[in-house]
């Protein structure tokens, strides 16, 4: 028997390069449809009700809002996930 060892894979370099430019051109791709759809509701103007307040904003300042406010509870959604699962992996640690 030889005692030759086949070479093990490191974690994140099997992965082709091409799937990062995937991400990116996606991520361009949504920008862009953004922009436009920005700039078409730039003459327009909306009111927002909420509870007791009335809002009026030009409807692209109101787009840019509600996306930034989407990205912030998708972003700290993630990181609440995130740091429950590492509890969960470390009481699993521990109790073994």
């Amino acid at each position: 028997m030889s005692s030759v060892q086949q070479p093990q894979a490191v974690k994140g370099r099997d992965k082709p390069q091409s799937q990062g430019f995937g991400k990116l051109i996606a991520a361009g791709v949504v920008a862009v449809l953004l922009i436009v759809l920005i700039v078409q509701n730039s003459k327009e103007s909306w009111r927002f009700h909420f509870y007791f307040w009335w809002v009026s904003l030009p409807a692209w300042l109101m787009l840019i809002l509600v996306l930034l406010v989407g990205f912030l509870i998708g972003m700290v959604l993630s990181a609440l996930l995130r740091r429950r699962k590492k509890k969960e992996l470390r009481r699993r640690a521990q109790s073994a």
